[in-house]
């Protein structure tokens, strides 16, 4: 009998070890993202075509060119 009872806790615990991994992934994105302002967001999609490009990157430059043709905080 506990032969029985120990194989089917073991693939729901992989399962809960599945979920928790899946979920903490998710909320992680969900932190680190955030909303790009409206200048930036015709940037995005170029920038993300480009090999290597990773959301994070691709919001920081597109910020950062919304500042220079903008004069605020461009290279001087």
């Amino acid at each position: 009998m506990m032969a029985n009872k120990t194989v089917v806790n073991i693939p729901v615990k992989l399962l809960i070890m599945i979920w928790v991994v899946v979920v903490i992934g998710c909320s992680n994105n969900m932190l680190v993202t955030e909303a790009v302002s409206d200048c930036a967001e015709p940037c995005m999609p170029v920038c993300l075509k480009e090999e290597g490009a990773t959301l994070h990157v691709c919001e920081i430059a597109c910020e950062n060119y919304c500042q220079q043709i903008s004069g605020s905080g461009g290279i001087a």
